[in-house]
């Protein structure tokens, strides 16, 4: 059970270690990006989501992991993931509504931060499923 609260706080620490990379990254560099300083906040916003989203998405899989089943679990995990993309895309819809400006380039740009999220994400995922399954062996 260590191991696991130990995996849990690794990755919630790397989330808060890359959430302050790229806001920093578009605080310094979001002039080359977009013209308009206001997409800048944006975007800001953008990395703020996805930070608390995939925070919820640990502290909730990390509760029910206890009382799901295999099969259950990865259910639950990919409803997660389902939310993560429809979330996006009512962002997109509300920044699309609201500003109106520099479209391609933005929504290139969230794109590109839903990705990093991603990569990390599933780095974080085969780390824990490699935990679990040396977690059984030692068990059996």
């Amino acid at each position: 059970m260590n191991d696991m609260l130990s995996t849990k706080n690794g990755f919630l620490i790397g989330l808060w270690i890359l959430s302050t990379v790229l806001i920093i990254g578009l605080v310094f560099f979001g002039d080359l990006l977009f013209e308009n300083s206001l997409l800048i906040v944006w975007g800001e916003i953008g990395v703020a989501l996805f930070f608390l989203y995939e925070t919820m998405v640990i502290i909730l899989t990390d509760k029910k992991s206890k009382t799901l089943t295999g099969r259950q679990s990865i259910n639950f995990f990919l409803g997660l993931k389902v939310g993560k993309i429809i979330l996006s895309l009512l962002f997109i819809g509300v920044f699309v509504i609201a500003v109106n400006i520099e479209l391609k380039r933005f929504v290139l740009v969230f794109v590109l931060l839903y990705l990093v999220y991603l990569l990390f994400d599933t780095f974080y995922l085969i780390h824990w499923e490699k935990k679990l399954k040396s977690k059984k062996t030692i068990e059996e």
